[in-house]
């Protein structure tokens, strides 16, 4: 404690003063010598003249309590009025057991309460130096000492000494010390009682050794602490023997004045963060295993340099790349990205948010087809590097097959609106019909006056006789059939027939219950009109047969019959003999050489009508100059005929077709057309044969014209579409007809050509 040096205070009442300066050379002897004491004091002393209740106390004393020094106050009252009451009972029963003899001298430690307030620790300490002949006490000196440092240094070392054992108890980690000679147990907290001790049914207590905590492991740990001892600090991990536990062990020697005096040693369980970290470690083989072998491109790049640090095999196949051409590489080192550009962005967009979803990217494979992808990415941190892991979805072949649904579903709508067909909807809970634009024009009718519900369109539109046809189809339909097909006939407002056409589907739900229909109604107006003229063309060529079965029996009965009986008479009359004369005989053998000869002709001319020999024999080109020749003579019409490049190995259908088509078209000029001149064209061009008949008559209106009024045209027609040909007439009242025919050529026939 530091020194004070301070001038020592008598107080004394001015009364006292007189009468001690009158008693005597011994009072004045101890004045002086009390008064030595106290110069030399260095902290607060004090005297007692306990009868007279004289004190005297240094100027030291006075300022610890703050009173002036020129204060007088008696020793007793003073003490007693600024001790602590809690110290109050202990002071006064030293007080007392010393002023009576029972103790050698007056030694308390108390609070006292200085003038403005606050307390102090002081130690008191006295003593009794005379006494009267019947030992009552006379005079008491002493001294007193601020302890308040040492008292407040105590208490902190109290409390620092609490909170240390605190620590140490409470502490997670196991801390223990042992001896540095044998090893014995010093000092151990409770997690060291918990985990080594209680486990294994052990009393824990100091000063045992490795052997008696555990005689399997003791030798480990005797090494452990020599190790310890060797190298000053040591840092393991120690697996228990006989328990599951693993410590991981931070140790060091404890030194005093250059001596170690012993090991303490600090343990933390890291079972749980070895069995987390086997389980991570685990995890991590399973994510290396997800991410090499997902089915999808994977790949972790880093967002410093944008170098590839791992890609898998779905994005090597994808690539085109082998792994060791990627791995260190950055994309534009590669030129994957098709646009460099995007890459930046979407980095900017993943520093910012953290992570993107289903983002288009192309990208550039190895042999440098563009394909594209679905990209998304996460931004993760892998040994305190920002990386970003990366998935892409090859969607190449899926937006190809979109794109071609797509092209196809806009083929079927241009098909649906500009084919005679509407497409429609029908929901049978509301009744309410969806149809294509192309249903008013199919139906010509207002398409915003179409009616909108079912009911409507089967009470004022559907034929009277196909409605409760219409309505049963519906009833048929199931889950295990829901298709239908039916045809029927629909009346317009100008009351015109019309026949449907309708295929549909319907749609069932979980219950079964009749969801929507939907499908096409085609008009198949024209394909009904049409069956029926085939019908009737069917009929009118079963009576065309006949009547041409009865021309050719009438022409072979009346006139080539009629020649030949009358050959026969002349035959009999020659071989009879009789013309006797030579020159009747003669002509009788002339006569019947020349009707022979024109029933020969007659029968020539028969055959070629029903099938001409030279197409047969000599093709086309020599056939349809032969019927040619023959109209001009017969008709007597100014005939120009043109027939060039016929390839010689065309096939027998396409022949007979055009040699039938020009037969009917000369025909047709001799009996309708009152032409003077005609022009026959027959040439083949670019695999192409083509036939042009063209006459100077009186000609017709091709729109006013019916091909069900006769079977002239109609067969040519019909003779072409069997050979995948064309026709087209061309005609106008006053201007003649031209009509045009073309057939194509098998290449083969062409080539010869």
């Amino acid at each position: 404690m530091k020194e004070r040096h301070s001038k020592p205070l008598r107080l004394v009442p001015a009364s006292s003063r007189r009468k001690a300066s009158t008693s005597g050379p011994t009072v004045r002897l101890s004045e002086k010598g009390l008064k030595s004491i106290l110069d030399a004091a260095t902290e607060g002393y004090w005297s007692w003249n306990i009868p007279a209740g004289e004190p005297v106390f240094s100027q030291r004393w006075l300022e610890l309590v703050g009173f002036p020094a020129d204060q007088g106050t008696k020793v007793g009252a003073f003490l007693k009025s600024t001790i602590h009451p809690d110290d109050l009972e202990q002071y006064e029963s030293r007080l007392k057991a010393h002023l009576a003899g029972g103790t050698d001298a007056l030694d308390c430690e108390c609070r006292v309460r200085t003038r403005t307030g606050p307390y102090l620790w002081v130690r008191l300490r006295g003593k009794v130096v005379r006494r009267d002949k019947q030992g009552a006490p006379l005079q008491m000196v002493g001294t007193v000492v601020d302890t308040s440092d040492y008292q407040q240094a105590h208490d902190e070392l109290e409390e620092s000494h609490t909170q240390l054992s605190a620590i140490f108890d409470g502490a997670e980690e196991m801390i223990w010390v042992v001896d540095p000679d044998d090893f014995r147990l010093l000092t151990f907290n409770q997690r060291v009682a918990e985990l080594i001790f209680k486990a294994r049914g052990i009393h824990p207590r100091r000063g045992m050794t490795p052997e008696e905590i555990s005689e399997p492991e003791a030798e480990s740990w005797n090494q452990f602490y020599r190790k310890v001892l060797q190298k000053g600090s040591f840092e393991s991990e120690y697996q228990f023997v006989s328990l599951p536990n693993v410590l991981h062990l931070i140790s060091k020697c404890l030194v005093r004045d250059g001596k170690v005096f012993g090991i303490c040693v600090i343990a933390q369980d890291i079972t749980q963060r070895r069995h987390m970290e086997e389980a991570l470690r685990k995890s991590e083989e399973k994510f290396s295993k997800a991410f090499l072998d997902s089915p999808v491109a994977l790949m972790l790049t880093s967002l410093r340099d944008h170098r590839y640090m791992e890609v898998n095999e779905a994005f090597l196949e994808a690539t085109g790349y082998l792994r060791k051409e990627i791995l260190g590489k950055t994309p534009s080192d590669l030129a994957i990205w098709v646009n460099p550009g995007q890459r930046d962005q979407l980095v900017e967009v993943l520093n910012e948010h953290g992570s993107f979803r289903g983002i288009e990217v192309p990208f550039r494979t190895k042999s440098g087809e563009i394909r594209e992808s679905l990209g998304s990415a996460t931004k993760i941190e892998i040994d305190g590097e920002p990386c970003m892991l990366s998935v892409a979805v090859d969607i190449t072949d899926r937006k190809h097959a979109t794109e071609a649904l797509r092209e196809s579903e806009e083929r079927l709508r241009i098909a649906v609106d500009s084919g005679p067909m509407n497409a429609f909807e029908w929901d049978p809970n509301t009744d309410e019909l969806r149809r294509s634009i192309k249903s008013a024009e199919v139906l010509d009718f207002a398409y915003d006056r179409l009616p909108q519900k079912r009911q409507e369109i089967i009470d004022a539109w559907v034929h009277p006789e196909d409605r409760q046809k219409y309505r049963n189809i519906f009833a048929t339909l199931s889950p295990q059939n829901p298709r239908y097909k039916l045809t029927f006939r629909l009346i317009r407002p100008d009351q015109t027939i019309l026949w449907l056409e309708e295929s549909g589907r319907a749609f069932f739900g979980p219950d079964n219950t009749l969801r929507k229909v939907v499908g096409i109604a085609l008009d198949v107006t024209e394909s009904r009109q049409s069956e029926r003229a085939l019908r009737e063309l069917s009929g009118r060529l079963i009576t065309s047969q006949e009547e041409e079965r009865r021309r050719i029996a009438r022409e072979l009965h009346d006139h080539i019959g009629q020649e030949l009986a009358l050959l026969c008479a002349h035959a009999q009359r020659v071989d009879s003999g009789v013309a006797d004369e030579e020159h009747t005989a003669r002509a009788d053998a002339h006569e019947l050489y020349r009707k022979i000869k024109d029933v020969a002709v007659d029968v020539s001319k028969l055959s070629h009508r029903l099938h001409s020999s030279e197409l047969d024999f000599l093709g086309l080109a020599a056939a349809a100059e032969r019927l040619c020749r023959d109209f001009a003579g017969q008709h007597r019409i100014n005939m120009d005929y043109q027939i060039n490049d016929i390839p010689p190995g065309l096939d027998q259908s396409r022949s007979l077709c055009f040699y039938r088509v020009l037969q009917e078209s000369l025909q047709n000029v001799a009996k309708h057309s009152q032409a003077t001149r005609v022009l026959v064209e027959l040439y083949a061009d670019d695999c192409d044969l083509t036939l042009r008949v063209v006459d100077n008559g009186i000609g017709f209106e091709v729109s006013n014209f019916r091909f069900g009024s006769g079977l002239g045209l109609i067969s040519m027609r019909e003779r072409l579409n069997l050979v995948a040909g064309s026709f087209d007439i061309k005609s106008g009242e006053g201007r003649g007809t031209t009509v045009t025919a073309t057939v194509p050529i098998p290449v083969e026939a062409c080539q010869t050509t």
